[in-house]
């Protein structure tokens, strides 16, 4: 808001305005903000008869000129007003420069004329910090006694900061413009001008007390949060503020004892003799002061380091004094004895850990070799001993080549810019008296320079990974073998058991043409299983014969065909099943070895809960990005018992088992072949107590169009699912 002095000067110059100008004068008294001058004045000039106004504005820190404000002007009209400080041959940048107005021709093609007048920070009156000083180089009076052109770039009063502004008026005329309306125009925006440059330097002063009040409670803010006692005193000493942790010694709290008072008096008579004699020594800024805690009833020994405050005009307003607790320093030496009994600890610490890396290093079962930074052998563990030799008077010549090699080798690497090297080295073995292959495994330990301080070589038997090696051949030779042996059993029981089923079959097939009515969907079930029996040995037969018929099938009701078959079992067994079928196209596989495979995972996941529990079965389609390939997901997961880390490797082959005896651990097996007959993968994710769920993924060969409901956006690639 305007203050009283700038509203009294104001009434001061209405007395000499008379008529109209006298309205248009009392509305710009009347505001109380810079914001408001520019509306107040474009009314004003319209209503003088122009029929459009506008004001452009300087933007100092771009250069840029554009419109701030308008009246009855449309933006495309605005934009032609658009200009630069540096563009000199702008009639508008001509008018700011010369401080004088002109009318002026937008465009050779356009038949507007506009009057435009400079509108710029100035006024006779010195701002209150060139007052103070008594200076002469006041911005906004500097620009009221201007002669030459307009200095734009210097626009920000060296006596108390502020920036100026600029800005042009311009009102829209005819070809034969009046002078006397023109006079009119100029006295209205000189008037505007006096009120904006008085609010805008009212602002200007506001907007420095905002910023002085936040830096104020600022630092103090920063004050109080210091834990160190932090006091301002003026020149006679007295506390004009001090934060809480001094308070603690130099206020009287409430319900304090008589004591507590005379401590606080003690500590300020203390407190004020200190700082009076680091005044009168001139020299001394910091003092050891004690002082009595109120609440604790403890000496406190601070060190008082002072520093003088000095107003703008160099004179000395107080002091700021921080109180830094040292008390600690009494127990210094108590402090010293104690790390200096934490230092022989420390000692015995590291030579214990010294003694057990030697005995790693002594039982870690491959040579151990450290070399310097010169490539020159400064530990050996008995077994690179026993390679190298101990002694260096009395030593084998095979042994003598093996140092000759240690050493090429130590040197290479030494004095290489790698930080670690595999290398294959042969060496003599004394106690074999035979050559081994060696795989020397080494790097670089570097000091605080960043230099080579010492180099480490593990030296591991290529022999014991040839025997491993071996070993793992062999056990996948007899895997093979027990494969062969279980597809030879396969075939011989599905040989055995294929007879009596025939006739089971051929009495199934007679018992047809003599059913009740009522017995017939008993008569279908017993038909159609033992079709899926028949079916099955077939497929015993396939394990040895590797023959499997494909054809399309709906995998959703080979689900629903099996889950209906278990529902008793699953029900007598409190067993919840959840069906989460997704829209799936068909696609070819052996839907009786669909059927097989869901029977053996419900079967699996029936055992796993004896106490019940819940069954969720899941099917979805997938397809990849680009839309050329999908991939059908069956999702199979039971709160069982779960399988142990241990058995997940291995679950899938053949007699592996975590039923014990009940179980005959052929079940994932079979599951494992009917998923690679399908080109299909299984992942599998297990935690004991919780659960299992078995996901197998197949890939759709031939492709049917899904619903139109599902989008692309749930696909993904294969390998991201």
């Amino acid at each position: 808001m305007a203050s009283p002095r700038i509203q009294a000067q104001a009434r001061a110059e209405l007395m000499v305005i008379r008529g109209g100008s006298r309205e248009a004068a009392l509305r710009l008294l009347a505001a109380e903000r810079s914001e408001e001058i520019f509306p107040i004045l474009l009314e004003e000039i319209v209503h003088l008869g122009f029929p459009r106004a506008l004001v452009l504005e300087v933007d100092f820190d771009s250069g840029e000129i554009r419109p701030a404000a308008s009246l009855n002007c449309d933006r495309h009209s605005l934009e032609k007003f658009r200009t630069s400080l540096w563009a000199s041959e702008n009639p508008v940048v001509s008018v700011l420069q010369n401080l004088s107005g002109d009318v002026l021709k937008m465009g050779s093609g356009s038949s507007d004329s506009y009057y435009a007048y400079p509108m710029i920070f100035r006024n006779r009156t010195r701002c209150w910090e060139a007052e103070r000083e008594r200076r002469q180089d006041c911005l906004a009076v500097l620009n009221s006694r201007i002669t030459k052109k307009f200095p734009l770039q210097q626009q920000v009063c060296a006596a108390c900061g502020m920036r100026g502004y600029a800005n042009v008026v311009l009102a829209q005329v005819n070809r034969n413009a009046d002078e006397n309306r023109l006079r009119e125009v100029r006295n209205l925006v000189d008037r505007a001008n006096g009120f904006l440059s008085r609010l805008f330097k009212v602002e200007h002063y506001y907007n420095r007390m905002r910023d002085m009040e936040v830096t104020i409670s600022r630092l103090r803010a920063v004050m109080q949060s210091m834990a160190d006692p932090v006091i301002l005193t003026d020149t006679q000493h007295r506390v004009v503020i001090q934060n809480k942790a001094a308070e603690r010694f130099f206020r009287v709290p409430e319900g304090v004892s008589e004591g507590g008072k005379r401590a606080v008096e003690f500590n300020n008579l203390l407190f004020s003799a200190a700082l009076s004699s680091m005044v009168v020594s001139a020299s001394d800024t910091s003092r050891d002061l004690t002082l009595v805690d109120v609440m604790d009833g403890e000496e406190v020994l601070f060190e008082a380091v002072c520093a003088p405050t000095y107003s703008a005009e160099g004179v000395r307003t107080g002091m700021v004094t921080v109180m830094r607790d040292v008390t600690d320093l009494r127990r210094a030496d108590e402090e010293v004895r104690a790390n200096l009994e934490k230092l022989r600890t420390a000692e015995d610490v590291v030579r214990q850990d010294r003694d057990r890396l030697n005995l790693v290093i002594e039982n870690v079962g491959d040579p151990i070799i450290v070399a310097d930074n010169s490539a020159k052998v400064v530990l050996l563990d008995p077994l690179a001993k026993e390679l190298f030799g101990a002694s260096e008077l009395v030593r084998h010549p095979e042994l003598v080549r093996n140092q000759a090699k240690l050493d090429a080798y130590l040197t290479s690497f030494t004095f290489s810019f790698a930080d670690k090297e595999n290398r294959s080295v042969h060496l003599y073995q004394p106690s074999s008296r035979s050559e081994i292959e060696y795989a020397a495994r080494s790097g670089k330990i570097y000091d605080a320079r960043g230099q080579v301080a010492f180099t480490v070589t593990v030296l591991r038997d290529f022999s014991t990974w040839k025997k491993l090696e071996q070993l793992q051949i062999e056990r996948r030779m007899l895997e093979m073998e027990k494969f062969a042996a279980t597809g030879r059993l396969a075939g011989t029981i599905a040989h055995e058991i294929n007879n009596p089923l025939e006739s089971i079959k051929n009495a199934i097939h007679l018992l047809g043409d003599n059913l009740d009515p009522s017995s017939k969907p008993v008569y279908d079930v017993l038909k159609a299983e033992t079709e899926r029996v028949t079916r099955i040995v077939r497929q015993m037969l396939g394990l040895y014969r590797n023959v499997v018929q494909l054809s399309d099938f709906d995998l959703d009701a080979v689900v629903e065909d099996t889950l209906t078959l278990f529902q008793r079992p699953l029900a007598k067994a409190d067993i919840t099943v959840e069906r989460q079928l997704g829209p799936i196209s068909q696609f070819k596989g052996s839907a009786d070895q669909f059927r097989q495979l869901l029977s053996n995972l419900v079967v699996n996941a029936r055992d796993s809960m004896a106490s019940g529990g819940k069954l969720i079965i899941r099917t979805r389609q997938m397809r990849s990005r680009d839309g050329t390939h999908s991939a059908v997901v069956l999702t199979v997961a039971d709160t069982g018992t779960g399988i142990p880390r241990e058995l997940q490797k291995t679950i899938f082959e053949p007699f592996v088992s975590t039923k014990g005896a009940k179980g005959t651990g052929l079940g994932l097996w079979i599951v494992k072949g009917i998923v690679e007959n399908h080109n299909g993968r299984i992942h599998v994710r297990s935690s004991v107590g919780k659960g299992t769920v078995i996901q197998l993924t197949f890939p759709v060969t031939r492709e049917v169009p899904l619903n139109a409901q599902r989008t692309s956006s749930r696909m993904g690639t294969f390998a991201q699912q």
